[in-house]
């Protein structure tokens, strides 16, 4: 069983979890209107301000976030969290992408790679495990809990330290003007009149734990499902379907009479929260509360996840279901139950809720309902098929292919010769194409693509992210005079686009996660996949590694792992 023992939100409205809650429920918003000399619109966004969160020579603002977050969980903990038995899961979407700007006071040992901030923040607390950044768009934070919960029960750790994170930038902000998708004004979530969204700052930790059996009234992380709409990389799905799916797993553990409210992603775009409502009738949810905390904070991004969860977690001990900020008159097509107003709740289990870009969806349970305890599954796995690309060679099950090109024209000869039915394929970044391809060969190589199921899920780890896109669509931002954001290539700045396009290209319905690390771990990397396969969330699972520096240095090396 997984508890959760600690926990704590820095934010605009406050440096702890009581501060937030108190302003939350005092009906409380950071959002504000902010003009930035370096963009050319104005927006309207919550962002932590004062000397304390700038950053420093020594640590970047996003550095400074994370590492005030830990030290802020640190005096609710008994155990050493520089332990071996520790594991440090962080959750974001851009971290340090801010350094590509290349302004003058860079911390030295700063570095705009995911991985390799989570191991400066880990070797600040000691602690001798390889991080994991988690990197799934707007849903990273729910996928970096669940991802705790499976290395607990798989009982490589004893205890999991999961921070969110991110920091606003002109980089992030640029990217959703370009897509039309901020709100001018304080964003009103499910409303008929809402016209956007508002992004936010913040940094949440929560500490997880296994246990034998919980203590009475503590919180017991539940079912935890993450799943992928196989629609489009950028656009909800019409029947809601990865959302109503993740909701669907989750609810099999579920004593539905129990659960007090829906926490939602409620980001208050148009389609958005029309396809979250749809989700929640399809799911038989329709008569619970739903409630979205974007009001307040604006979209949080990779802290999105796991700070809702811990206001929720704490507005059930206090009876409470908070109210919607911004919500007027209810703007989707299915009746959910949204209110501007806090109710009273005598239930002790809820729902979280999160979707993103990639198509990537997941639900978790939480409740302080002690219950059955979930036994992992003990499983045997194969590996059916594996595929390495470098760009010089390619090798498919120990055989060399026979090529003529390298580098980036690799790819574009693979696609040509081996594939040649899916033109989206010139649409795509490089680590796409590289990773369509690689999983175009591997599944060509065993002849089952398990097409239109969920029985298949996607697990990729890199070291860069998504950096090599990133500093494409960075020179389209570095000079006012030749302003031109592209939504195309701001759309491929998230890594696990990558596991969308797979998804969509074989009508993959199941788990679609995306990690980074500071350097390749092929032990870690298979755990991972197990930790899918014995929590049944898929019968196989493509994972491994894919790397993509630039268009003619990169790595692929995937392989398909089966339950026996």
């Amino acid at each position: 069983m997984i508890v959760k023992i600690a926990d704590t939100i820095i934010s605009p409205l406050g440096c702890s979890t009581e501060e937030n809650y108190q302003a939350v429920k005092a009906g409380c918003s950071a959002l504000r209107e902010y003009h930035w000399e370096d963009l050319p619109e104005p927006f309207v966004a919550s962002l932590m301000e004062g000397e304390r969160w700038k950053g420093n020579d020594v640590l970047t603002r996003f550095e400074t976030l994370v590492i005030g977050a830990i030290n802020h969980i640190l005096p609710q903990i008994d155990f050493d969290i520089s332990s071996p038995r520790v594991i440090i899961i962080l959750s974001t979407t851009k971290g340090n992408v801010d350094l590509l700007e290349g302004r003058d006071g860079t911390p030295a040992d700063s570095s705009p790679y995911p991985g390799e901030t989570a191991r400066k923040i880990a070797a600040h607390f000691g602690n001798p495990n390889r991080p994991i950044v988690v990197s799934n768009a707007c849903i990273s934070g729910l996928c970096a809990q669940i991802a705790a919960v499976r290395a607990l029960e798989s009982g490589r750790y004893d205890y999991a330290v999961v921070v969110g994170a991110d920091v606003q930038s002109r980089f992030i902000i640029s990217g959703f003007q370009s897509f039309k998708a901020l709100s001018p004004e304080p964003c009103k979530p499910f409303d008929a009149h809402r016209l956007g969204l508002n992004l936010g700052e913040a940094a949440a930790a929560i500490v997880y734990q296994r246990v034998e059996k919980a203590q009475s009234g503590q919180w017991i992380a539940g079912t935890g499902a993450i799943c992928n709409d196989a629609n489009h990389i950028s656009g909800p799905s019409r029947t809601g379907e990865g959302s109503f799916r993740a909701l669907k797993t989750v609810l099999e553990d579920a004593d539905v009479d129990d659960i007090a409210f829906v926490n939602v992603h409620g980001t208050a775009t148009l389609y958005n929260d029309e396809m979250e409502s749809i989700a929640i009738e399809r799911a038989g949810l329709i008569d619970k509360p739903v409630n979205s905390l974007k009001g307040y904070y604006g979209h949080t991004m990779g802290a999105a996840g796991v700070m809702e969860v811990i206001l929720s977690m704490r507005a059930v001990e206090d009876h409470t279901i908070l109210g919607t900020k911004g919500f007027d008159s209810l703007g989707v097509s299915k009746n959910v139950k949204v209110s501007s107003e806090h109710c009273s709740t005598d239930k002790n289990s809820f729902i979280k809720l999160l979707s993103g870009f990639g198509g990537c969806n997941a639900a978790m349970l939480f409740t302080r309902t002690a219950g059955t305890s979930r036994t992992r599954k003990d499983i045997r796995v194969g590996i059916s098929s594996q595929i390495m690309i470098t760009p010089d060679e390619v090798i498919l099950d120990w055989q060399k292919l026979s090529t003529t090109k390298q580098g980036g024209a690799l790819l574009t000869e693979l696609y040509r010769e081996k594939i040649n039915d899916y033109p989206k394929f010139f649409k795509m970044d490089e680590l796409c194409k590289l990773g369509f391809v690689a999983t175009e060969l591997l599944l060509q190589g065993i002849g089952d693509r398990h097409e239109g199921t969920a029985d298949r899920a996607i697990v990729l780890f890199n070291r860069t992210g998504s950096l090599c896109n990133d500093r494409n669509y960075q020179t389209t931002i570095n000079d006012m005079e030749n302003f031109f954001p592209s939504p195309s290539l701001f759309v491929y700045t998230l890594p696990n686009i990558v596991t969308g396009e797979i998804a969509i290209r074989n009508h993959y319905y199941g788990e679609t996660s995306f990690y980074v690390l500071d350097q390749d771990d092929l032990a870690l990397i298979r755990a991972m996949a197990e930790d899918v396969i014995s929590q049944g969330r898929a019968k196989s699972v493509i994972c491994g590694w894919l790397d993509c520096e630039d268009k003619d240095h990169y790595l692929a090396r995937l392989e398909v792992v089966e339950s026996l």
